[in-house]
C-alpha cells in the first residue's frame, strides 16, 4: 500500500497552500489512488503525488491534470496555480543580489580590469611574472582552453603596471594578438628607438602566426622582430603565449627554437584547490554564494582535464542567469546544462531564436570565422570590419549582434571574432558544419587570399584561377555570382576568372563544331529508326504489365470484400493476386488471407425461408428441418450424414445436443421424435403439455411448465423422472450439457443448483445474490466443466461450481447467448454487434468478431476437438479460428515485463520472485531459455522512513540498438532515491559488463523509463523530478556517471534515431549532440503512447492513446502520414466512464527491416500491420491473446513477427510471403481456384494452380 502523506498546513507557504488545497480536493472526491488517477489525469502516480508533496509548485498541466482526475474545474485552479507561482517569485526575489554583473566572463576572457574577479591562479601568475623578469624573451605554452588570455591580462598585466610603477622608469606596456600581416601591423611597435621608453610586449594567441598568415616572408619578418628582443642591447623584452599543438611549428624557425630553451613555462592543468577557489572566489567577491554540491560537483568534472576552463566559465555565467537568490546550486547548473552542455545550450538557444534566413547566415559567419587546421586542430579567424563591410548579405549584421550579446562573439572596432575556440569543440553544430563543410573551407581561404593578391596587383589577369584549381571553384561555388558565402570581391574574382576561361573556350569551339555538325545528323537519323521500334516494343510490354496488374489490384479487392461471405474463395483469391503480381495491394490481401478469423462457411442447401435449423454435435453437424424432411450436414466436410421423414402435422421446436432427438409439437402438446430409429423414426417419452418450454441435457430432457411453475427432468430412455420441483415464479431453467447438473432461478432470486445424481443442492457465493435473474436479458449458462454463469443486462458473472467461488464479473452488455468452452477456460458471447471470446478471469475479451449485421441464431458452439467456433446465420454455419486467442501457451502468473530485442532474435522477461526479480532471456526462435540473469536489486529510498516496497516497483528492460545489450534494473514510485542500480548485460558474450547506480549524488528521484544509446555507450533515461514532471537524462556508461541533464524534459517514452543523435519523446525531441530540446505535436497533441524509429533512422512512428499513428522523416521536419483508427473500433460497450471515448491506445509499435511493413500493438490487444508506403492495413487484426500487446519485433529478414504481452510472453507470426502463401493453402486444404473462378476474376490472365491442389 502507499506510504501515507505527511501533514501541510496552509500557513506553511505559498507552495505548501496550494498542495494543501490539492489534498483537500482529492479528499473530497472520495480519495481516489493516485493509480485510479492517472487515466484521467493523464500523468502518471508518482507524478500526481509529488504534485500535492508541498516540495515545488507543479507545472501547470499536472495540476490540471490533478483536478480534472478529482472531478473539478481544472480551469478554475489557473489562477491559484499562478498566484502561487508569483508568491514563490516575490519570496526569491525578497532575498535580492548584492550584484547585477556576473563575477564570471564566460566564453569572453578576463581583462585587466577583472583583477578582482581573477581566481585560482595566483602561483601561476607568480611563476609567469618570475620567468618575464628573469629572460628577456619567454614562452607559455598551455593547451587551449587552459586559460592563457585570461592569465596575461586579468593575472600578468596588472603585476607588470604594478612593478613599472614601482621601478620609476616609464615603460610601454603592450598586449598584442598577430593576424595575418603581424610584421606589417605590428612592425613599428617591436623596435623601440634608443630615446623611447623601454617596451614590454605580450603576444597572444601566437598560433596566429602559422594560421592565419600565409606569407612566409611576413611570417618571418614578425618572429625576427620578437627574436631580436633576447639582445641585451635591445630595448624590447616579450612575452608569446602559444598553444602547445603548435610548439612543433615554432621549431620551423632557427632563432625561435633556439629561443625557447630554458625560456618555456608549460600551462598545466588546474589543482583541485584552485578550482574551488576559482568557482567560490568570484562569488563571494559579489556577495553570492555556492552551494558545496556544486563546489564539488565541478572539481569533479574539470579536474585533470585542462582544456576545459572556457566551457567551466560559461556553465558558472549560465548558473548565475539562472539563479534564484544569492544561492548558486547544484539543481540550476544542471539545469543550463553542466560543464558539457552550456556551451552548446546557450549556442542553440541563440541558434534556435534566429529566423530560417538569420539561421543559414549564422552558418556561413561562423565558418568563415574558423581556420581549418591542416594535421592541427581547427583556430579561430577573425573576421575585419572591411571583409564584413564587402559581405552583401542583410542577415548577417543582426546575426552577429545577437551572437555577441550571448557573448559567442567578440566585437570591437577593427574585427570580429569567436570569443574561444572552445565554441569550436563544444558546439556539436559548428563542429559538425565545419566537418562538412571542410574541404570548401580550405578552398574558400585560399580563394581569399587569391582575391585580396589580384587585387593589391590590380586586377592582373595572370593571378586569376585557370585550370583545375579553377574548376575547383566551379564545384564548389557553382553559383559564385550569388552564393551568399562569398564576399564582392571574391565574386568579381571568380566572374573575371570563368570569363577569362570562357573566351578562351569559345576560340577553340569555333573549329570544332563545323565537324561535329555533319556527325551529330547522321547520328541522329539512325537513333530515331532504332528509337522507334524499341519503343513499340517495350509499349506492348507495358501495356501487358499493367493489364496484369490491375487484374491483380481488381483480385486483391474482391478478396478482401469476400471475407465472410465465402472465406475460402477468398483466401484462394489473396494467393492468386499475390503470385499474378507482387504489389501492395496483392500483399495487402495476402496477408488478410492469413489473418482472415473466418476458416469456412457452409450454407444449408436446403431451399425456403421456413426451414428451421440447428447447430448440433457441439457445431460439428448441422440439423435442417424443412416441412417434413430432416437432414444433417457434416459442416466441415460439406457433405451430407443423413436424413429423415417427420409425422404429419407436427413443428420442431428444439433439437438434443447430439441431433437424436427433436422436440415437436402436435395435438396440443409436445413430444419427442427419435431421428435415429430409421428414415421413418418414432415416438420417445409422454406427451407433456402445451405450455412446456423442453429442453436437452446430455442423454436427458428437461420439461418446464410456464403455467404450474414446475420443472422437471426426465429420462430419455424411460421417461424416468430425475428431478420434480415447483419454482415460486417464472424462473430461468439451465441444465448442463452432461446431464449432471440443473440450474433453476426464479425472476428476482438466486440461482439453485441441484445435482441429479445425488438430488443434493449445491452451494456456492452464488446464492447469496439476491439479484442475479433480475431483468428481461437475463440468462443462466452451464457447462465446461462445471462453470456457472449468469448473464444480465449489462454484465456476465462466472462461478465455479466444484468451489462455489466466483471466478469473473464481465462487463459484457446486451448479451444474447453465451457457451463455455468444453475445458471451461473460455466463455463465448455474441449480441447484435459481435462475437467475443472471454478468458475466464480476465477482465478483457480476448478475440472480437464483428457479425456484420448477421442474425445469429442459437448460440456459438465450441468444436472439442479443433480451436475453432462456429455460430449459425440464416442458412450459414461460420467457421472462426481460435488457436492463439485459446493459446495453451497461457501463462496464469504474468511475467511483469516482457521486452524484444529491436532485431527480433532475444526475448527479456522479468518475474517478481519474493522482493527480487527474476530476468531471462530466451530465444525467439523456440522460446528456449538462454539464461537467467543475476538478480537486480530494489532502489534505496533516501529517506530512511519511507522505504521501497518490492510490491511497489516494477522492473525496466531496454536493448541497445543491435539486441546485443540490455540493461535491466527496478523502477520505484515516490520519493528520491539514494541508490538504484542498473545491470548492463553483454546478450552476446553472456556476461555483465558493467553495473551503473543511476541515482545521482546525493539522491534523485526514480528512474522511470531507459534507452540504450549505439554500441552501448551511452544511457538515456527519464526519472522523475521534484516538479513532478519527467527529467532526462543522458550517461556515460564507460565512466559511470552522468554526462548531460537535457534542458527541458524530452518525456517518458523514448527513442533513439540509430544514429545515436536524435532523442525523441512524448512530443518533444533532443539533439543528443547539443542537448538542445524542441517541441513538436507528434500526433495532434494527444498523449503520446510509443515512439519508434526505422532501422535507418528514416522514417519515425509516433502512436498516441485515441489509437492513431503519425509518420515522420527521421529528422522530424515533415509528417509524412497519418495513420487514423489503427484499430477497428469495438462495437458500442455503453462504458460508464465519461472519460473512455472506445478508442484503443497505441502501446508499441517497430517498422520492419526492410522499412515496408508497420506493426502497431495495442493496450487492449490488438495487433495490426500496415503497408508503409501506401498506408493502408495489411489485412485485418492479427489474432492474439487478447492482452495488452508490450512489445513488437521484427526478424532481421522482415518475414516474421514476434509479439509479447504479460500471460503469453513469446508470440509469433509468419509474415514471409513465401510461407504464407504455404500457410494459406493449408487452412484451404490445398484446393485450388476452379478455372470457372479463374475466368470469372482474372480473364485476363492465363490460369495457373496457385496451391496445386484439387478443383483445377
Amino acid at each position: 500500500m502507499g506510504r501515507p502523506e505527511r501533514p501541510l498546513g496552509p500557513e506553511q507557504g505559498p507552495v505548501q497552500r496550494l498542495a494543501h488545497e490539492l489534498r483537500e480536493l482529492r479528499r473530497s472526491a472520495g480519495s481516489p489512488s493516485y493509480r485510479a488517477m492517472t487515466e484521467a489525469a493523464g500523468f502518471s502516480a508518482a507524478t500526481l503525488s509529488e504534485a500535492a508533496r508541498g516540495k515545488r509548485v507543479p507545472s501547470l498541466a499536472v495540476l490540471q491534470g490533478y483536478v480534472r482526475a478529482c472531478g473539478g474545474d481544472p480551469v478554475a485552479w489557473e489562477p491559484r496555480w499562478r498566484e502561487a507561482r508569483a508568491a514563490l517569485t516575490r519570496t526569491v526575489r525578497d532575498e535580492g543580489t548584492a550584484r547585477t554583473e556576473s563575477p564570471y566572463r564566460g566564453l569572453t576572457r578576463f581583462e585587466p580590469a577583472d583583477r578582482a574577479l581573477f581566481f585560482g591562479r595566483d602561483r601561476l601568475v607568480n611563476e609567469v611574472q618570475d620567468l618575464v623578469c628573469e629572460h628577456r624573451f619567454a614562452v607559455v605554452f598551455g593547451a587551449s582552453g587552459c586559460g592563457k588570455s585570461s592569465l596575461l591580462r586579468a593575472g600578468l598585466i596588472p603585476r607588470l603596471q604594478e612593478r613599472i610603477a614601482e621601478t620609476g622608469r616609464p615603460a610601454a606596456l603592450r598586449i598584442l594578438v598577430p593576424g595575418p600581416r603581424p610584421a606589417t601591423t605590428y612592425g613599428h611597435l617591436l623596435a623601440p628607438g634608443a630615446d623611447e621608453p623601454e617596451s614590454w610586449v605580450v603576444v597572444d594567441q601566437f598560433e596566429e602566426v602559422f594560421t592565419l598568415c600565409r606569407d612566409p616572408q611576413e611570417r618571418t619578418r614578425f618572429i625576427d622582430l620578437l627574436v631580436a628582443a633576447r639582445d641585451p642591447a635591445s630595448r624590447l623584452r616579450v612575452l608569446i603565449a602559444v598553444r602547445s599543438d603548435f610548439y612543433a611549428r615554432c621549431g620551423e624557425h632557427r632563432e625561435l627554437a633556439d629561443a625557447l630553451l630554458g625560456s618555456g613555462l608549460l600551462i598545466g592543468p588546474m589543482t583541485a584547490d584552485e578550482l574551488r577557489e576559482a568557482v567560490v572566489g568570484p562569488a563571494q567577491a559579489v556577495g553570492l554564494l555556492v552551494e558545496r554540491e556544486l563546489t564539488a560537483r565541478v572539481v569533479d568534472e574539470v579536474l585533470d582535464q585542462p582544456g576545459a576552463l572556457p566551457m567551466l566559465s560559461h556553465a558558472l555565467l549560465e548558473t548565475w542567469r539562472r539563479r534564484h537568490g544569492r544561492l548558486l546550486t547544484v539543481s540550476v547548473y544542471e539545469a543550463a546544462g553542466g560543464v558539457r552542455g552550456a556551451i552548446a545550450a546557450s549556442a542553440e538557444e541563440v541558434h534556435g531564436r534566429l529566423s530560417a534566413r538569420q539561421a543559414a547566415a549564422a552558418r556561413r559567419l561562423l565558418l568563415r570565422m574558423v581556420e581549418p587546421g591542416h594535421g592541427t586542430p581547427d583556430t579561430r579567424r577573425p573576421l575585419s570590419r572591411a571583409e564584413l563591410d564587402e559581405w552583401e548579405d542583410p542577415d548577417v549584421p543582426p546575426v552577429v549582434e545577437r551572437l555577441a550579446a550571448a557573448r559567442l562573439l567578440t566585437v570591437d572596432e577593427n574585427e570580429v571574432r569567436l570569443a574561444h575556440e572552445a565554441l569550436i569543440t563544444s558546439w556539436p553544430r559548428l563542429h559538425d558544419w565545419i566537418e562538412e563543410d571542410r574541404t570548401r573551407l580550405l578552398h574558400h581561404r585560399s580563394l581569399t587570399e587569391a582575391a585580396r593578391a589580384w587585387l593589391e596587383h590590380d586586377r592582373d589577369p595572370g593571378t586569376l584561377y585557370r585550370g583545375a584549381r579553377l574548376a575547383r571553384a566551379q564545384e564548389l561555388f557553382p553559383d559564385h555570382q550569388r552564393h551568399p558565402a562569398l564576399t564582392a570581391t571574391e565574386r568579381a574574382f571568380l566572374v573575371a576568372a570563368f570569363r577569362a576561361r570562357d573566351a578562351e573556350h569559345r576560340d577553340a569551339a569555333r573549329s570544332v563544331r563545323r565537324a561535329r555538325t555533319l556527325a551529330v545528323t547522321l547520328a541522329v537519323v539512325l537513333v530515331m529508326a532504332l528509337s522507334g521500334g524499341l519503343v513499340a516494343v517495350q509499349q506492348g510490354r507495358d501495356n501487358h504489365r499493367r493489364r496484369t496488374e490491375d487484374a491483380a489490384r481488381r483480385v486483391a479487392g474482391v478478396a478482401n470484400t469476400l471475407r465472410t461471405t465465402d472465406p475460402d474463395t477468398a483466401q484462394s483469391l489473396g494467393v492468386a493476386a499475390w503470385q499474378v503480381a507482387q504489389l501492395p495491394e496483392t500483399r495487402r490481401a495476402l496477408l488478410g488471407s492469413l489473418v482472415q478469423p473466418e476458416l469456412d462457411t457452409f450454407v444449408d442447401p436446403a431451399p425456403g425461408g421456413d426451414t428451421m435449423r440447428y447447430l448440433v454435435d457441439s457445431g460439428r453437424t448441422l440439423l435442417s428441418v424443412d416441412g417434413r424432411v430432416w437432414r444433417t450436414w457434416d459442416v466441415a466436410g460439406h457433405r451430407a450424414i443423413a436424413s429423415g421423414r417427420l409425422p404429419r402435422g407436427v413443428v420442431v421446436e428444439g433439437a438434443s445436443g447430439d441431433g437424436r432427438l427433436l422436440a415437436v409439437s402436435e395435438k396440443g402438446g409436445v413430444q419427442l421424435w427419435d431421428t435415429a430409429a430409421g428414415r421413418s423414426g418414432q415416438w420417445r417419452a409422454d406427451r407433456v403439455p402445451a405450455s412446456s418450454f423442453v429442453g436437452f441435457t446430455g442423454h436427458d430432457y428437461l420439461v418446464s411448465d410456464d403455467d404450474s411453475y414446475r420443472i422437471q427432468v426426465r429420462s430419455a430412455a424411460d421417461g424416468r423422472r430425475l428431478l420434480d420441483v415447483r419454482a415460486e415464479s417464472e424462473a430461468l431453467v439451465a441444465p448442463s450439457p452432461d446431464g449432471r447438473l440443473v440450474a433453476v432461478c426464479p425472476l428476482g432470486g438466486a440461482p439453485r443448483i441441484r445435482d441429479l445424481g445425488t438430488g443434493r443442492t449445491v452451494t456456492g457465493a452464488w446464492a447469496r445474490d439476491g439479484d442475479i435473474c433480475d431483468g428481461e436479458r437475463s440468462m443462466l449458462v452451464l457447462g465446461g466443466g462445471r462453470r456457472l454463469a449468469a448473464v444480465s443486462e449489462n454484465d456476465v458473472r462466472v462461478w465455479d461450481v466444484r468451489s462455489g467461488n466466483e471466478l469473473a464479473d464481465l462487463h459484457d452488455p446486451g448479451v444474447r447467448y453465451a457457451a463455455f468452452s468444453a475445458n471451461g477456460r473460455f466463455l463465448a458471447t455474441t449480441d447484435a454487434e459481435e462475437l467475443r471470446v472471454w478468458r475466464v478471469g480476465v477482465a478483457a475479451p480476448v478475440f472480437r468478431y464483428p457479425l456484420h449485421n448477421e442474425h445469429v441464431y442459437g448460440g456459438p458452439a465450441w468444436d472439442p476437438k479443433r480451436p475453432v467456433l462456429r455460430y449459425l446465420e440464416g442458412g450459414t454455419v461460420h467457421t472462426v479460428d481460435l488457436t492463439t486467442a485459446v493459446t495453451p501457451a497461457w501463462q496464469d502468473a504474468p511475467v511483469d515485463a516482457a521486452q524484444l530485442a529491436p532485431d527480433g532474435r532475444t526475448l527479456a522477461t522479468a518475474r517478481r520472485v519474493g522482493d527480487r526479480y527474476r530476468v531471462e532471456l530466451r530465444d525467439t526462435r523456440d522460446g528456449g531459455l538462454l539464461r537467467t540473469l543475476p538478480a537486480a536489486p530494489t532502489p534505496v529510498s533516501s529517506d530512511r522512513a519511507q522505504p521501497v516496497l518490492p510490491e511497489d516497483t516494477s522492473p525496466l528492460l531496454a536493448f541497445a540498438p543491435d539486441g546485443r545489450t540490455l540493461v535491466y534494473g527496478v523502477a520505484a514510485p515516490g520519493g528520491r532515491m539514494s541508490s538504484q542500480r542498473f545491470t548492463v548485460w553483454d546478450v552476446a558474450r553472456g556476461r555483465s559488463r558493467t553495473t551503473l547506480d543511476l541515482a545521482a549524488r546525493p539522491s534523485a528521484g526514480p528512474v522511470s523509463t531507459l534507452a540504450v544509446g549505439r554500441d552501448a555507450r551511452t544511457l538515456y533515461l527519464s526519472r522523475v523530478t521534484d516538479s513532478g514532471e519527467p527529467g532526462n537524462e543522458t550517461w556515460d556508461v564507460a565512466h559511470h556517471r552522468r554526462a548531460r541533464v537535457l534542458g527541458s524534459p524530452v518525456g517518458s517514452h523514448l527513442a533513439l534515431r540509430p544514429d545515436g543523435r536524435l532523442l525523441v519523446g512524448d512530443s518533444r525531441f533532443a539533439d543528443v549532440r547539443t542537448g538542445r530540446v524542441s517541441g513538436r505535436g507528434l500526433v495532434q497533441g494527444e498523449q503520446i503512447g510509443a515512439v519508434a524509429f526505422a532501422e535507418d533512422g528514416s522514417l519515425l512512428a509516433a502512436g498516441d492513446m485515441a489509437g492513431r499513428v503519425a509518420l515522420w522523416d527521421g529528422n522530424l521536419r515533415e509528417q509524412t502520414g497519418t495513420l487514423w483508427n489503427v484499430f477497428p473500433t469495438p462495437a458500442d460497450r455503453t462504458s460508464t466512464d465519461l472519460l473512455d471515448d472506445g478508442a484503443e491506445a497505441v502501446s508499441t509499435l517497430a517498422v520492419s527491416p526492410d522499412g515496408r511493413t508497420l506493426a502497431v500493438g495495442g493496450d487492449q490487444g490488438s495487433l495490426q500491420l500496415w503497408d508503409i508506403t501506401t498506408q493502408q492495413p495489411l489485412g485485418g487484426l492479427l489474432t492474439t491473446p487478447g492482452e495488452a500487446i508490450e512489445s513488437v519485433a521484427f526478424s532481421a529478414d522482415s518475414g516474421t513477427l514476434y509479439a509479447a504481452s504479460a500471460h503469453v510472453p513469446l508470440q509469433r507470426y509468419t509474415l514471409d510471403p513465401a510461407h504464407v502463401v504455404a500457410s494459406v493453402c493449408a487452412r484451404t486444404r490445398g484446393e485450388d481456384l476452379t478455372r470457372a473462378q479463374w475466368r470469372t476474376y482474372l480473364q485476363d490472365v492465363p490460369y495457373r494452380r496457385v496451391c496445386g491442389g484439387r478443383r483445377g
